[in-house]
């Protein structure tokens, strides 16, 4: 009768036990997950604080380096200053970009800055190359990818130029962003034909890059004109 009574017991006690480990749980999973949330969030704050300081450091390098130009009398102790700053800046790196989440948002900026003052069928025609390069072998398969490949940095190893030009890529002009990002989503979901037949280099009409006779010549769309692979000899 004892042995039972002390197995009866210490089933009861581990009853016990795990009921109040159960209703821990319970109440305080709300605050686990709540501490995750914090976290994240705090540490994508975190980041973005830090994109921005290193924004306003690449400002404050050039400004204080158009001062030391300006006033080279004066000058001694500050190009000291530059020249800290400048190796700072380039510890940390390049200052980063405009996000690019989405396929509409890097088409839309593409657009935007490459050709805002092209009529319609400018626009379309930039907006249409991207979409020929993710279709071909030779370039990335997605839309994002293609309009930053080489990189931002160093400067002028990129496909477009505005994604390494070193400005903002903000767009300033709400009316010209609206329609990029209008014929953006057009674009994707396959609205309009392509006018540049298949066209997967441009330039502007003002230059004459050495490359251009790598390529078949393709037409002419506003102030820009457009190229294609060569065909194969025979």
């Amino acid at each position: 009768m004892g042995r039972m009574t002390g197995h009866r017991r210490r089933r009861s006690l581990g009853a016990r036990a795990g009921g109040i480990a159960k209703r821990v749980l319970y109440y305080s999973w709300p605050a686990t997950v709540l501490s995750a949330k914090l976290l994240f969030r705090t540490g994508r704050a975190l980041l973005t604080v830090l994109n921005q300081g290193l924004r306003l450091l690449a400002v404050m390098t050039g400004i204080t380096a158009r001062w030391v130009v300006a006033h080279p009398k004066r000058s001694a102790d500050a190009a000291v200053g530059v020249a800290m700053i400048a190796a700072f800046a380039a510890l940390l790196g390049p200052p980063a970009p405009m996000s690019l989440k989405t396929s509409l948002d890097c088409l839309a900026l593409n657009i935007y800055h490459e050709a805002r003052g092209e009529p319609l069928l400018g626009k379309l025609a930039v907006g249409h190359v991207v979409m020929n390069r993710v279709a071909h072998p030779r370039f990335p398969g997605d839309v994002c990818t293609v309009i930053t490949q080489g990189g931002e940095w160093p400067r002028g190893h990129c496909q477009f130029s505005w994604w390494c030009d070193g400005r903002s890529d903000r767009p300033g002009n709400v009316a010209a962003w609206r329609e990029s990002r209008d014929l953006a989503r057009e674009i994707l979901i396959g609205s309009h034909q392509d006018p540049t037949d298949g066209a997967l280099w441009y330039h502007a009409t003002s230059v004459s890059p050495a490359w251009r006779t790598d390529f078949s010549v393709g037409p002419k769309i506003g102030n820009h004109v457009f190229y294609r692979p060569k065909s194969p000899p025979g």
